[in-house]
């Protein structure tokens, strides 16, 4: 009898875990690879989020995304970096919860603290704008993240404890925070205004950049290179911290204006700066592309000041050095005079060959003044070299003087080409030629 009952108790308590197995199984569901959301999200056009780290609106419009952010009496519109929105929608897409919890063996999704939530984004679709897909979350003491979503209202998820820190971003997580919106090869004029400084505006035309203003360099060619490269750090250029919220510039005249365009009768990108009360150490800037102000620091935006000096075409000489036949040079009362050869540069009349003119010649062509020129020459200057080149028929090409002056900076000589004007340019080149062509005791004709 005692072994009829302890089997009995054996099959009842069997039968009670069974059941209590049976229970479980319907109030939970494992996910090991789950989709928890039912709706694509090919046909988003707007995202409203509310959480910690504030509350905005992420909407599509016909120029792209842009970002609402409310105010207290004012509302932000600002441009949204498409390819973040896209992200942010696939991270919310592709959630892998731990488990599903149906029933509500605690009383409801309230009982998980899902009435008021830690995080709550709805999605809106241009389909159907009317059901849009509310998704909530929260966490409790433990870390665990609970979340419910309006497409299965049955059912509370269990998540990771990063799920939280993954969706509730803060709105400039998404924001575009360049300064310009510009296609480097279609710009056609640049323009930098300064209310106290150098001021400049450049065209584009067949031959390059060429000057339009100041008076004094109209129609003087820019230097190409130097514009491409300021362009290019203008297309790079962001800002460093957006202020979603009014700043006023009314009558103030700004430090700094840059304009670009990319069509001759359109209106320019443009971004002023203006000073910041108390703080040297950055800007207030206004770009026509950016939709809010924005702070920048004061170094990147001092390099952004050039001058007309800076971007001007500075070649002293133009130079085709394929037709220099003959090289003279008068180094100190030393005359040289090499010829053009099959194997390369031979002093004339004997058979002794210098290396390195044609390096040389290339130089002459890279020459640059660093400064402004004089139309007459300081009283400190003291002549060392002249050089003269000559084609093939004896004609000269060009012809070059070079100065040392102790005053000026280090590193730098003048040069006269045949012309009046005397320009501060790089000693690396009279170097070179002294190396080349040493002071001798005797000339060599």
């Amino acid at each position: 009898m005692k072994r009829f009952f302890i089997a009995v108790t054996i099959v009842l308590f069997a039968g009670l875990v069974g059941a209590g197995l049976w229970y479980t199984s319907l109030n939970t569901v494992d996910f090991s690879d789950s989709r928890w959301l039912s709706r694509s999200f090919d046909d988003v056009r707007a995202i409203s989020v509310q959480g910690r780290q504030g509350a905005y609106v992420l909407r599509l419009t016909d120029g792209g995304w842009k970002a609402q952010v409310p105010g207290a009496s004012w509302n932000i519109n600002a441009r949204v970096i498409s390819d973040n929105v896209v992200a942010y929608l696939s991270r919310i897409e592709t959630l892998s919860p731990y488990r599903s919890i149906g029933g509500f063996d605690k009383g409801g999704p309230e009982e998980y603290g899902l009435d008021v939530p830690d995080f709550k984004v709805v999605i809106r679709f241009d389909t159907k704008p009317d059901e849009p897909v509310v998704i909530k979350l929260t966490s409790d003491s433990a870390g665990t993240v609970f979340g419910w979503n309006s497409d299965s209202p049955g059912l509370v998820y269990e998540f990771g404890s990063a799920v939280l820190a993954e969706l509730d971003q803060p709105v400039t997580d998404f924001l575009d925070t360049r300064i310009f919106d510009i296609d480097q090869e279609k710009i056609c004029k640049v323009q930098l205004v300064q209310p106290f400084g150098s001021s400049w505006l450049v065209e584009k035309r067949k031959e390059g950049y060429f000057f339009t203003l100041p008076g004094y360099l109209k129609d003087k060619p820019a230097s190409d290179s130097e514009l491409k490269l300021y362009i290019h750090s203008l297309a790079l250029l962001k800002a460093g911290s957006l202020l979603l919220e009014p700043v006023s510039t009314e009558k103030r005249v700004p430090s700094l204006t840059l304009r670009v365009w990319d069509n001759l009768k359109g209106e320019p990108a443009t971004v002023d700066f203006y000073t910041v009360k108390d703080k040297p150490d950055v800007y207030l800037g206004k770009s026509t592309w950016l939709t809010v102000p924005f702070l920048l620091d004061a170094q990147s935006v001092g390099q952004l000041v050039k001058s007309a000096f800076d971007v001007q075409g500075r070649s002293v000489l133009k130079l085709d050095i394929g037709r220099v036949a003959r090289f003279i040079v008068n180094h100190g009362g030393t005359e040289y005079v090499v010829e053009r050869k099959d194997a390369g540069w031979r002093v004339f009349g004997t058979k002794k060959d210098i290396p390195g003119i044609d390096m040389s010649l290339w130089r002459f062509t890279e020459l640059q003044f660093e400064a402004l020129p004089l139309n007459s020459l300081p009283a400190s200057a003291v002549q060392l070299m002249y050089c003269k080149l000559v084609d093939s028929d004896g004609e000269k090409l060009t012809e070059l003087t070079f100065y040392a002056d102790p005053k000026l900076p280090q590193g730098q000589c003048w040069m006269k080409n045949g012309g009046q004007m005397y320009y501060p340019v790089s000693s690396r080149l009279l170097k070179d030629l002294q190396g080349l062509f040493p002071v001798q005791g005797s000339s060599l004709q």
